[in-house]
């Protein structure tokens, strides 16, 4: 035994392009769906970080107004 074998199976003709995913309209329509849902997931991760980041900043910097009066002492104006 030298670790030779044979193949499991035929080996996979080369699909032609009537065989293709893209040859039909519903192959097309699967990609652009699934094109479209990567992109809409990218918008909302960005959107998710770009509220994390207005949250620290507002959390850092109370008086600009980014926050109500929650964040200061008892009795007093943040805006002030």
């Amino acid at each position: 035994m030298k670790g030779r074998h044979t193949p499991a199976g035929q080996p996979r003709p080369e699909p032609d392009s009537a065989t293709r995913d893209d040859a039909s309209p519903g192959g097309l329509l699967k990609k652009l769906a699934l094109w479209t849902g990567l992109a809409l997931c990218i918008a909302f991760i960005a959107w998710v970080a770009w509220g994390f980041i207005q949250f620290d900043n507002d959390i850092d910097n109370p008086r600009e107004g980014g926050f109500s009066g929650w964040q200061c002492d008892a009795g007093r104006d943040c805006g002030s």
